[in-house]
């Protein structure tokens, strides 16, 4: 199969993608891109047939074209990396693929969407001598693994203007070379790890002239890596074991013929072998997944990509690296590039008395995201999958989620579109006094004069509730919330409430925050947690026209597959990279019983016969109560909301309703 190659940019690597194209038996280099036809013109004298385009637009846009090669700087790789995505056109992307974890999850989140190829070009993961190294390793000839040295690093002459030494251009030797030993420690090791440490001396621009880091494994591996472009290393490989050690002289240039040196025993021994270009194995392997309809390489995972990511992360942020275009004040757009345009017929919207705005089924949950460019990623997916609706308060984060929903919603200039809900007064400071503090300073940080709804996130039972009602009433009446209610609060207590409200002429209770779900809450997650899932408490909603925002909706991934390693080897991995998932002891205390499996086994099975997750139809449960219901969900990535956002569009029938609850 030969793919039709398009190139977008001109500079120095491009040149190198182009002459392996043209050196290759499945490829051939039909168009390249430039910012200026006259660049574009330039790069295409020098190849046979190729055309010249004036626009990265018009290369993503070219109907013959198979593949695109990403050749920008590195800011710019996930915007035209997605646009060619969803353009359907396979790509291959030079390397770091993102400035960021939340990027790559943009990119890898747009293939999955879209059902096409995406590689990170690290072409020196298909050369023999790595392959060789990994064998080594994996038969156990140098022993169990302790600790490897990978450096990359060069010294060039300090130009503020050159990409290698320009914020702007998310310059710096972490970025630019420092990603080869990140990934090659992490293949060698074939885990995460736990913890990163570095440090380094900055440019006047705040990038990386020269660093240094130390990455620690769960089984006690450790590896030194270094990197620079004001710094010149020795640029090997180093792995050492029990019993001997691994040298390879030149990982990173992958030369035709290799060597590298095995010592054990007290002697050392040359394996030694002749290689292909790499960079024509590259485009050859981009070219085998095609033809074989894969949507990603083993050679180079989306996994490993997120995974290297997120190291480049903690090593940047150890070292005090912070491009310009990673703060949200500087990201006027999304990752994508366009415009933040709200796609309304992928959501459904609901309506709360007093509330003159439309409320979106799906509550976007801030309290676990790890990064403000990370929130950024995930507020605009939500915001353009049609979610208006965001839930926040003043602990989560110690204020900093907040702060990231507060600044996107200002950089995007869309207040009056949103649904803000807040939160204040949880333990130990659920009395009266802290509620007017904390919302101010709320109100500071998401950079707002109210938020739509208020709640009081714990209830305290020693404090009367007029005294609750009181400092409610004393908010709205100061314009700084449009409706309150109670996070965590009894049956009891909410009627208590609204009857001392009426009788004193008071708004009352205009909604609740408890847990809410398909699986029944054993134990509270937290303490002072009220679930809402008795019947009695099903019918007063009901018939009251309270709204319940539900917490832990799909309890906390018991829909998912987690749970079954779970069960079958009393532990799991988790779910995400961020360290926010439930343990396992939490899992297993708050939803474990006979009960819960049995309505997890009938989520399975209409799932199933729907074509979908368990886990989505969990949420659709949540959806089709007969009350006001608006679900609070948490996502970490970008798959957990598309996935969530299925269950907005499953329509359950009452009968699949008392059947999935154990009702029949």
């Amino acid at each position: 199969m030969s793919i039709r190659w398009g190139i977008l940019a001109t500079g120095r690597i491009a040149h190198k993608l182009a002459v392996a194209i043209e050196s290759s038996s499945s490829g051939e280099l039909v168009a390249v891109a430039s910012r200026t036809l006259e660049k574009a013109v330039a790069f295409a004298s020098r190849y046979n047939e190729v055309t010249p385009l004036a626009s990265y637009d018009e290369l993503v846009s070219s109907p013959g074209v198979d593949a695109i090669y990403i050749a920008t700087p590195h800011p710019q790789h996930a915007e035209w990396a997605i646009k060619s995505l969803e353009a359907n056109r396979a790509v291959l992307c030079e390397k770091p693929m993102g400035i960021n974890h939340a990027e790559v999850m943009a990119m890898v989140h747009a293939a999955q969407c879209n059902d096409t190829f995406l590689m990170e070009a690290f072409m020196y993961r298909l050369h023999p001598q790595v392959a060789k190294v990994l064998e080594l390793v994996e038969d156990g000839a140098i022993g169990e693994l302790r600790h490897i040295h990978a450096t990359f690093g060069f010294h060039a002459n300090y130009d503020p203007s050159s990409r290698l030494f320009a914020n702007e251009l998310a310059g710096g030797g972490i970025m630019d070379v420092g990603c080869y030993p990140i990934s090659f420690s992490r293949l060698i090791a074939r885990s995460e790890p736990n913890r990163v440490e570095g440090h380094g001396l900055l440019s006047p621009e705040g990038i990386d002239l020269y660093a240094a880091g130390m990455l620690y494994f769960d089984n006690g591996l450790t590896a030194q890596v270094a990197t620079g472009v004001g710094q010149q290393l020795d640029n090997v490989v180093e792995v050492f074991g029990t019993r001997g050690s691994i040298q390879i002289p030149w990982p990173w240039r992958s030369p035709s013929e290799w060597e590298i040196e095995v010592t054990r025993g007290g002697s050392t021994e040359r394996v030694a072998g002749e290689a292909a270009d790499a960079y024509v194995s590259e485009v050859d392997e981009v070219a085998r997944c095609i033809g074989e309809n894969l949507l990603e390489s083993p050679a180079m995972t989306w996994d490993d990509s997120l995974g290297n990511a997120q190291v480049l992360d903690a090593w940047k942020n150890k070292v005090g690296v912070k491009f310009r275009d990673e703060e949200l004040a500087n990201r006027a757009r999304p990752v994508h590039g366009r415009p933040l345009v709200a796609n309304e017929h992928l959501m459904k919207y609901g309506s709360i008395p007093n509330l003159q705005k439309p409320v979106s089924r799906l509550v976007f949950g801030c309290d676990n995201q790890p990064s403000e460019l990370h929130a950024m990623v995930m507020f605009d997916h939500f915001f353009e999958s049609g979610g208006n609706a965001f839930d926040t308060a003043f602990i989560y984060g110690g204020n900093r989620l907040e702060q990231y929903l507060g600044a996107w919603v200002d950089a995007r200039d869309i207040r009056e579109d949103l649904v803000i809900i807040g939160k204040g007064a949880h333990t130990p400071h659920n009395f009266p006094e802290f509620v007017e503090p904390q919302l101010v300073r709320s109100l500071d940080s998401l950079k707002t004069d109210y938020v739509d709804i208020y709640f009081l996130h714990r209830d305290n039972l020693d404090v009367p509730v007029g005294e609750w009602i009181d400092v409610l009433n004393q908010q709205w009446s100061e314009g700084r919330c449009t409706l309150f209610g109670g996070s965590n609060w009894s049956l009891g207590r909410i009627q208590e409430a609204n009857e001392w409200a009426g009788k004193h002429g008071k708004s009352g209770l205009a909604a609740v925050s408890n847990q809410f779900s398909l699986a029944r809450m054993l134990n509270p997650v937290w303490p002072g947690c009220i679930s809402s899932n008795d019947l009695e408490f099903r019918k007063f909603l009901t018939d009251s026209g309270l709204a319940l925002f539900p917490w832990s909706s799909q309890a906390r991934g018991f829909f998912t597959n987690r749970v079954d390693s779970l069960v079958n080897t009393g532990a799991s991995k988790g779910g995400s990279r961020f360290g926010t998932d439930p343990s396992d002891e939490e899992l297993e205390r708050c939803w474990f019983s006979k009960e819960n499996f049995e309505r997890r086994s009938r989520a399975r099975d209409l799932g199933e016969r729907l074509g979908v997750e368990a886990i989505n139809i969990a949420l659709a449960f949540v959806l089709a109560q007969p009350f006001r219901c608006f679900p609070l969900f948490g996502p970490r990535q970008l798959l957990e909301t598309s996935s969530s956002l299925r269950s907005v569009h499953i329509d359950l029938s009452d009968d699949d309703i008392r059947w999935l609850d154990l009702r029949v």
